[in-house]
């Protein structure tokens, strides 16, 4: 297998997050040179975060990581790749090569994971390696995807303060233990997922399919209640993939979230029918 059919092999865990430093610098460096990769790790990152999005928000059990731990603490692992493993590949080339007797009993287990690892390539044993040695690591970056992916470019947010702080917030706001969702559609096509906390007085929407606006237009939230509509902030959609934003201001119970089409800069109050209005209770 060509260097570069296993650097492809690596989108995988690098939409993941869950390469090292050294893999990823390599990996990026072969994401310049092939369109067929980009496409693939664009691909994978959607795919990502509309699993994370698609799933009801659920709080783990309170013991999950004690018991996790305790797991880990007792279950072997593979020593690492290196000097530890010379002995057992020299055992297994010095044999005698007389045939043995036919028995019925199967290798064991550490036979087996010897005569494994002796027919891996490079690639292969280094990425048993890296699962058997690091099965922390690669679980918590697993998990941690959808938030990763929400800091970036794929939720519509510039790799700028804003966009950081609107990432903080958001996973501040799914990691609340009273946060809510509820989709309703979009005038014109696509959904509104809207997320909310009210111990943290905070919401958050996420919409896909959100087309760009003329210019002198912009998107502008609102807080519905009984006694009118507050202004919530303004922003633009998304080049690709789906939209976020994190409202200004504080949610209320019984609010509703709506959005509008607006003149730049935003308005006071709605001059526009809502392209989608979103009740939190």
């Amino acid at each position: 297998m060509s260097d570069r059919n296993e650097l492809h092999l690596l989108a995988g865990a690098y939409a993941l997050g869950a390469l090292d430093d050294a893999d990823r610098a390599r990996f990026e460096e072969y994401l310049l040179t092939s369109e067929e990769a980009r496409a693939e790790v664009a691909s994978l990152s959607d795919t990502a975060v509309i699993l994370g999005l698609a799933s009801t928000p659920e709080a783990p059990p309170a013991d999950l990581k004690a018991r996790l731990m305790a797991q880990i603490a007792v279950t072997p692992q593979l020593a690492p790749l290196g000097a530890a493993e010379a002995p057992v590949l020299s055992a297994v080339a010095s044999v005698d090569s007389t045939p043995a007797p036919a028995v019925d009993a199967e290798p064991s287990a550490d036979a087996a994971r010897a005569i494994r690892r002796a027919s891996e390539s490079p690639a292969q044993a280094k990425a048993t390696a890296r699962w058997y040695t690091r099965p922390v690591t690669v679980l918590v970056a697993a998990a941690a995807a959808v938030a990763l992916f929400v800091g970036g470019n794929l939720l519509g947010l510039a790799n700028s303060n804003d966009g950081q702080q609107q990432a903080t917030k958001f996973a501040e706001l799914t990691s609340a233990s009273d946060v809510q969702r509820s989709v309703s559609p979009v005038a014109g096509g696509g959904t509104a997922t809207l997320f909310w906390s009210l111990d943290l007085e905070r919401s958050a929407v996420v919409i896909d399919k959100l087309p760009a606006l003329p210019a002198g237009k912009t998107y502008q939230l609102w807080y519905i209640d009984t006694a009118g509509a507050k202004p919530a902030g303004t922003f633009d959609a998304a080049r690709s993939g789906s939209t976020l934003r994190v409202l200004d201001g504080a949610i209320a119970s019984g609010d509703t979230v709506g959005i509008t089409v607006e003149p730049s800069g935003g308005s006071k109050k709605p001059t526009t029918k809502p392209i989608v209005a979103i009740p939190s209770a």
